[in-house]
């Protein structure tokens, strides 16, 4: 279908993008009334906030360290986590001097997001203005997208479900069937792979099975290469993120509290049940809507409501084999996550849907958990703010509002590998009764005076993790981890110790890749552009131009 003509706003229509926007501020915003996001999540992303804000006012572009965490002792946090939600809510802290606000603004301009994404792709699929805004508002509004951004607080997966309507009409048949169209599906999926992997992998697999369907070779050749050209150019985040699973505690990201089985509909989240009530009802709308478009839609929507159904089945226990026995499948973690991947294929096939009856009872359907969603459950009581600029001391002082020890620690699958934190932190008192912190440490560099009479180990109240470079008076040397610290051995007399963090070798392959994506990317843009005319062809006949002598 070609794209709509062009109609206010750059084709969107302008009512309907201040209709969209208008409600993503109350969709985001109402619940922020009665106070911040106080859910699960919501701590360490304001946590990440003001520390990756913080390492940036320390001069650091691509914080792999984060020095704060752990009582000083610092953490790798930021290896293990997807770049783009890191640098927005970083811009998000630095603009209101308070990673909570960051928080609160990031479910505000998530919701707004998710409408737009909607509506692009409703007005470029062809549907009136007042359909495309119906469409957009019910994806803001979706109990999913509503339940990860105000209870869970699960950001970087809400980012990366508001940005889910592009990713899917970009890939999706008939799509890519020009370079251009693969251009614009590598940057949404480069997008998606830098802001959340399980969301991307869920949405490679209905993708994929949308176009093993019914392959056509020349579109599926476009699609793998716009796939290669999306790992490329976000390879920078997703690299690092997918290493530091063997570098760290990962082990705990699929055992205990996120273990797949535990997380099945009916029956899952035993340990919060209201939330498991909300999420089975926007399992059975979402469902629902795709039960129906499917059955009684006889054009593009009724595969659009299959593959809703399909992902519905994926968070039941009837899917249970699939976690157990296919590779991979189980750091998903929480089948549930697959709601929101069902609630989008739903609404788009509403969207795509001729019939209006039938899409607005898919809309009523997909929007009708929203009764049973508890929009203020969990808030933040007013308290000190966690600014960038602040000593680690402060902003953990202010952490405790969140009910937190005052030691702003790391989440516990990101500790490295080995570091056992309560055996670490009692050895961080003795390192400091015999080394001394010399001059204000950056994020990345910490320097120390150390006075060893006898000589010996001398352990540094600094977290031991892959990326130290140590240097002793000027020479580098080699550490051990003793007690989860860095420690090195000196010869008897006073010594001036440096610790550096470096790159390690998957931020340096994801760093070139990221930089050879950018060039291929430019060498396609490059090759689109039209050539000029011929000299005295009719293309090149625009008349006479002042100033030029004519025979």
């Amino acid at each position: 279908m070609r794209d709509p003509a062009p109609t206010g706003a750059g084709g969107w229509g302008r009512w309907p993008i201040l209709v969209v926007i208008g409600f993503g501020l109350v969709v985001g915003g109402a619940p922020l009334l009665v106070g911040p996001p106080g859910g699960d999540d919501a701590y360490y992303h304001a946590m990440r906030a003001q520390q990756h804000a913080h390492c940036w006012l320390g001069g650091v572009a691509l914080p792999r360290w984060y020095p704060d965490l752990n009582a000083g002792l610092g953490g790798p946090e930021a290896r293990a986590y997807p770049l783009v939600p890191l640098s927005i809510h970083a811009a998000l802290a630095l603009a209101a001097n308070d990673g909570v606000a960051a928080t609160s603004l990031a479910t505000v301009l998530i919701a707004i997001l998710a409408g737009c994404a909607m509506l692009r792709v409703g007005r470029r699929r062809g549907a009136s203005p007042a359909w495309a805004a119906v469409a957009a508002v019910a994806w803001s509004a979706s109990p999913y997208l509503v339940i990860a951004l105000h209870e869970r607080v699960s950001l970087a997966e809400g980012w990366g479900l508001a940005i889910l309507p592009w990713v899917l009409d970009v890939s999706l048949p008939p799509r890519p069937a020009s370079r251009g169209e693969m251009v614009e599906a590598a940057l949404a999926w480069a997008v998606l792979l830098a802001t959340q992997l399980p969301l991307a992998v869920m949405a490679c697999g209905v993708v994929a099975a949308f176009h093993l369907a019914g392959p056509r070779r020349e579109r599926l050749v476009r699609l793998v290469a716009a796939g290669a050209l999306a790992a490329a150019l976000s390879a920078v985040s997703w690299l690092p993120n997918a290493a530091a699973l063997g570098r760290t505690s990962s082990s705990f990201l699929t055992e205990g509290a996120f273990d797949f089985a535990r997380h099945f509909l009916p029956g899952g989240l035993a340990d919060d049940p209201v939330l498991g009530r909300q999420l089975l009802l926007a399992l059975a709308g979402a469902a629902a809507a795709g039960l129906g478009l499917a059955a009684f839609d006889r054009r593009a929507a009724r595969g659009l409501g299959a593959a809703a159904v399909a992902t519905a089945f994926m968070a039941t226990p009837l899917a249970a084999p699939l976690y157990r026995y296919l590779p991979g499948l189980g750091w998903l973690q929480f089948p549930w996550r697959w709601i929101g991947v069902a609630a989008c294929l739903a609404t788009l096939a509403a969207l795509r849907s001729p019939r209006r009856g039938l899409r607005a009872v898919a809309i009523g359907l997909l929007l009708l958990p929203l009764a049973g969603v508890s929009w203020t459950r969990w808030r933040l009581a007013p308290g000190a703010p966690l600014r960038p600029g602040d000593s680690g001391g402060a902003v953990a002082r202010a952490a405790v509002r969140y009910g937190v020890p005052p030691i702003l620690p790391s989440f516990p699958a990101y500790l490295p590998r080995g570091v056992d934190l309560p055996a670490a932190l009692a050895a961080a008192g003795r390192a400091r009764a015999l080394v001394t912190a010399v001059g204000r440490p950056s994020p990345d560099r910490f320097e120390f005076r150390c006075d060893a009479p006898a000589g010996g180990s001398v352990s540094l109240p600094l977290l031991a993790a892959d990326g130290w470079e140590v240097s002793v008076d000027g020479r580098r040397v080699g550490w051990a981890n003793e007690s989860g610290l860095i420690t090195i051995g000196v010869a008897p007399g006073e010594h001036r110790v440096v610790a550096r963090q470096t790159l390690l070798p998957e931020d340096v392959a994801g760093i070139a890749l990221s930089l050879a994506g950018v060039a291929a990317l430019g060498f396609l843009a490059w090759r689109r552009r039209p050539s000029p005319p011929a000299p005295g062809s009719a293309a090149d006949e625009t008349g006479p131009v002042p100033g030029r002598p004519t025979s």
